[in-house]
């Protein structure tokens, strides 16, 4: 049997691990996504990237309490809205509204990305990137049987972001 806190570090560096992916994900998404819908808006003939997602009452509601609170902000709202935020851009409804006209860009290396089946293996993904978080935020260290799973869904999404560009070890 395995000592006690050998098994603890090794939950831990797969927590580190994928908290440190997450990280990653999350930024690359703020930036894709905010560059993307920056475009989309400016051919839209929208001000700014955000006045676009007016439909969703969550994401309309999410830019609201961040333009409230972050007047000053400096580095744009962007960096202030949650994971779920940019999770729930990527949900069925938006696939004629934000994918096939914009948000397909953001995953350059993804396979047919206008098809259906395309937008609904990053819907999942996503769905499933945002649990992970959520586990490893509030620190629920149980599971870490499906670490290699885990991160093969975070690895998965930056690998359709970046494809032979980078990668995160």
């Amino acid at each position: 049997m395995l000592p006690e806190n050998y098994i603890f570090e090794t939950q831990l560096r797969c927590y580190a691990t994928l908290y440190y992916i997450l990280g990653i994900l999350e930024n690359e998404l703020r930036l894709r996504v905010v560059i993307t819908l920056s475009n989309h808006a400016l051919e839209k003939g929208y001000a700014e990237w955000f006045t676009i997602l007016v439909q969703d009452k969550k994401c309309a509601k999410s830019i609201r309490q961040v333009t409230n609170n972050s007047m000053n902000y400096r580095g744009g709202i962007a960096g202030k809205l949650t994971f779920g935020f940019w999770t729930r851009l990527f949900v069925g409804r938006n696939y004629s509204l934000l994918w096939t006209p914009a948000l397909h860009q953001v995953f350059p290396a993804l396979e047919r990305p206008l098809e259906l089946q395309s937008f609904h293996r990053v819907c999942t993904n996503m769905f499933r990137a945002n649990q992970i978080r959520n586990r490893i935020a509030h620190y629920e260290f149980y599971e870490t049987l499906e670490f290699e799973q885990e991160k093969s869904v975070l690895m998965w999404l930056l690998d359709r972001m970046y494809g032979s560009e980078k990668k995160a070890s």
